[in-house]
């Protein structure tokens, strides 16, 4: 099996090449960190991108830096998310490919306190998510020439992640900075702030590694099945670092959780889930040993 991976070098994408190498599957990657991948100005594939001969699965990683400087910066974000998604498509249908994976997001579907299904309503009001799901629709125009998967993850976390919900909070945590809470709307008892479905990193792979080679359902919400707040990662690190977080009510309440119902995952991929314990004292332990000195 050939697998070409646009975005090898995310903090998803490094992952998962390693790990399809040690799976002994011919793997092949491209990157705008190393400059081989998408153009970094303008987000685009470059005009003449072809894949290797006989590659059987692609794996859409790609995403766009610039997800929250919008709109200033909204075309490069529609460009990785949307334009190159189909370029790379094309060039898949021309290749022969038998499968392509589109990496898109949790954050497409419309604010809502429920399990979230993969046929729950979508919103088209906010700029990552509307980027999204133009690149998943346009990508389902070639499901005549290939079979599409569109994974939909939700708070994907692990060691040595940043700029991320989890790495952020721990951060807060250790520098004293207040970690906001806020409300349910109508609840205003409900003092724990946003609750969202984790998933480790390590389980992320695994489930993307059983995609590439056995295939799945045509859309797939990629989250673990522990539901966890932003008060419990705060206090969980505050353990950790052997420091209290510092709490503060927000004034506007919050419109929504992130609580993915994963059924259609667990029923078709059945994965193995680390516990978010687990999984947290291991990004503590490479979170202390890169800024705090800790041991090895």
């Amino acid at each position: 099996m050939r697998v070409f991976v646009i975005g090898s070098c995310g903090y998803i994408g490094a992952r998962l090449v390693r790990r399809l190498a040690r799976a002994g599957i011919d793997v092949h990657g491209i990157s705008s960190a190393d400059g081989s991948g998408i153009d970094p100005v303008s987000g685009l594939l470059p005009n003449n991108f072809t894949l290797p001969d006989m590659t059987d699965v692609v794996v859409y990683l790609a995403q766009s830096p610039f997800f929250r400087q919008v709109p200033d910066r909204s075309s490069h974000l529609m460009a990785v998310n949307c334009l190159s998604a189909v370029s790379a498509a094309n060039a898949a249908r021309k290749a022969g490919v038998g499968r392509f994976i589109y990496l898109s997001t949790g954050s497409v579907y419309a604010p809502t306190f429920a399990q979230i299904t993969e046929t729950a309503p979508v919103r088209h009001d906010n700029w990552y998510a509307l980027s999204k799901l133009h690149g998943e629709e346009a990508l389902k125009l070639f499901r005549l020439d290939m079979e599409l998967i569109v994974v939909r993850p939700f708070g994907v976390y692990g060691p040595y992640q940043s700029r991320r919900l989890v790495p952020n909070l721990i951060d807060a945590v250790r520098n004293g900075w207040p970690v906001t809470l806020h409300p349910r709307m109508g609840e205003p008892e409900d003092i724990d702030g946003l609750k969202i479905s984790l998933c480790y990193i390590d389980d992320a792979i695994n489930i993307l590694l059983r995609l590439v080679r056995e295939g799945g359902p045509s859309c797939l919400n990629l989250a673990g099945s522990e539901v966890i707040s932003i008060r419990s990662i705060a206090e969980a690190a505050g353990s950790a670092l052997g420091c209290a977080p510092f709490f503060e009510e927000a004034s506007s309440p919050r419109d929504s959780d992130m609580i993915a119902d994963n059924h259609n995952l667990v029923r078709n991929l059945g994965p193995d889930f680390t516990p978010f314990r687990d999984g947290f004292e291991k990004v503590m332990h490479a979170y202390q040993r890169t800024y705090t000195g800790g041991p090895e």
